[in-house]
C-alpha cells in the first residue's frame, strides 16, 4: 500500500534527530537511488518527489536547470529544507559553498536514515 510507504518516508525525513557519520554514505546512495530511479522512469520519481515535497515538477526541473544539481540532490536539499524550516535556497547556498550534504544535516539535527529503504519500497509499487 503507497500511503503507509509515504508515511514513513515522511516520518524519516522529518525527524529531528542527531546525524552521525554514517550518515554520509546513507544520503550518497539515497542520491544515487533516487537518479537511477529517475533514469528508468523521470514521470514516476518527480510524482513521488512532488509528494514527499509538495513542490511541484516544473519547479524541480527549474531547480535543477538553475543550481546544476541532479535530482536527487534537489530531493535531499527539500527534505533537508523541510525538516530544519529552512528555505531550499539556504540549503543549497550551504552545499554550493563546500559543505557536504551530511554537514548539513548535522549542522542542522537531521537524519534522513531509512529514506532508501522507503523510496525502494515505494518504487516497487
Amino acid at each position: 500500500m503507497r500511503v503507509p510507504a509515504l508515511i514513513l518516508l515522511m516520518t524519516t525525513l522529518l525527524s529531528a534527530t542527531i546525524a552521525r557519520g554514517d550518515d554520509s554514505a546513507a544520503i550518497n546512495k539515497l542520491i544515487a537511488d533516487i537518479n537511477a530511479a529517475a533514469k528508468a522512469n523521470r514521470t514516476r520519481i518527480l510524482k513521488i518527489i512532488v509528494i514527499n515535497t509538495d513542490v511541484a515538477a516544473s519547479t524541480l526541473e527549474q531547480e535543477k536547470s538553475r543550481t546544476g544539481l541532479s535530482l536527487g540532490d534537489v530531493y535531499v536539499a527539500h527534505s533537508l529544507a523541510m525538516a530544519s524550516h529552512k528555505s531550499f535556497n539556504q540549503i543549497v547556498a550551504l552545499k554550493a559553498s563546500g559543505q557536504s550534504w551530511a554537514k548539513i544535516a548535522q549542522m542542522h539535527k537531521v537524519a534522513l536514515r531509512g529514506s532508501t529503504a522507503a523510496l525502494k519500497e515505494m518504487l516497487k509499487e
